[in-house]
């Protein structure tokens, strides 16, 4: 009988025949772990910090500190347990990432910004009406517009046209106090800084030297199923639409060109250095994000197990697919390094995380869901029987 050297482990291996295993491979491994120099090892065993009534999200919010959403609850968790309510959350599903060492979260309701204190993400623009008055502005047309500054966030807004004749001056009506007023001069393109808006406004003389609208068809970050911090910008997914918000202004995007639009529903959705990683039916590298040099190009013919997207301290990213685990690099490069020797079952989605004890760093997988098998199994055979 032969020693099996624990010392040399060459891989899992369940693509060649099981008697012709590579030396140091073996077909499967139960409860153990293997570390770089090749060891075989038990796994390590987990510590339980608390009880959840119904763990839904767990997020990082930096300096070893985690927002976990048990239930209805946001609550803060500190390094060393302590434990602080955060806000009460709907049903449904929440995403979030870490910006600017802030938590921005979302769900299909409510849009915060978790820091020391907690604020509104999303800033929705004020209702206002436009009249007509008796008065002495020039006549022409004019772009009138109201926003809402709040916590040093100015919402976007939709400007009003109105058309004003001979000894008329305009009048604007806005909802809720401390809003801004912005005007036009006659047949003008620019909006400018009139004031703080009040319920009433009359407009006699619209000023042309002062602050300039920068918000103008802008509108609040739509709600996302994946989020993820790109540089100066906040990128997420849902369907089959991938958004990213305005340089420096998270709060706000362009509906009409701050959009990726992918032939079937986003699965993944990750940022490195150089670009972001998007699965769909295919694999996509995205650079340029948000500037006029922004290219897609495909990195590979298939996607990913939703939600198994995790960070490598290298400032790599992996994910899991119907190969096996994916390592993509900030450049835009990917290895598979496990399609030659190992086919593994996938699920409808999944979860992943990045391990690393006693120097062994590890990346764990957990599918969830109907199993989707094997890429490499018979899915329908036929019996034939031959007579002469």
């Amino acid at each position: 009988m032969s020693i099996v050297r624990r010392d040399q482990f060459a891989g899992s291996n369940n693509i060649a025949k099981p008697e012709r295993l590579p030396e140091g491979a073996v077909f499967d491994a139960v409860n153990m772990d293997f570390t770089v120099g090749g060891k075989a090892e038990l796994r390590t065993g987990f510590k339980k910090v608390r009880d959840c009534n119904q763990a839904r999200a767990l997020f990082d919010m930096g300096n070893n500190i985690l927002a976990l959403v048990d239930g209805e609850d946001l609550i803060k968790i500190g390094q060393s347990g302590a434990e602080t309510f955060i806000a009460k959350l709907s049903a449904g599903h929440v995403a979030a990432t870490l910006h600017n060492n802030l938590l921005y979260l979302n769900t299909a309701i409510e849009s915060i910004v978790v820091g020391e204190t907690v604020e509104q993400w999303s800033v929705e623009p004020p209702a206002f009406d436009v009249s007509l008055t008796s008065g002495n502005m020039a006549a022409g047309l004019y772009k009138v517009a109201v926003t809402k500054l709040a916590n040093g966030k100015e919402s976007g807004c939709i400007p009003a046209v109105i058309s004003v004749g001979q000894g008329q001056s305009i009048v604007v009506s806005s909802a809720g106090s401390g809003n801004r007023l912005y005007c036009s001069v006659a047949n003008g393109q620019t909006l400018y800084y009139q004031g703080t808006a009040s319920h009433s406004n009359y407009i006699a003389n619209p000023v042309d030297d002062t602050e300039r609208l920068e918000t103008d068809m802008l509108q609040p970050f739509p709600f996302c199923e994946i989020l993820d911090s790109h540089k100066g910008l906040i990128v997420g997914a849902r369907g089959r639409f991938a958004y990213y918000s305005m340089p420096l202004q998270p709060h706000l995007f362009n509906p009409e060109i701050n959009y990726i639009q992918f032939p079937c529903e986003i699965d993944l959705l990750i940022s490195v250095d150089d670009g972001i990683y998007v699965c769909a039916d295919k694999t996509y590298f995205i650079s340029g994000v948000g500037s006029s040099d922004m290219m897609q190009r495909v990195i590979l013919d298939f996607g990913a197990v939703k939600g198994t997207a995790v960070k490598l301290p290298n400032r790599s990213v992996a994910w899991f697919s119907q190969y096996g685990q994916v390592i993509a690099g900030p450049e835009g490069m990917t290895e598979l390094i496990s399609k030659q020797s190992y086919s593994p079952e996938t699920a409808s989605q999944g979860a992943s995380g990045f391990l690393e004890h006693n120097g062994n760093q590890m990346i764990t997988t957990s599918m969830r869901g109907e199993p989707r098998g094997s890429h490499l199994q018979s899915n329908d055979h036929w019996e034939l029987e031959v007579m002469q």
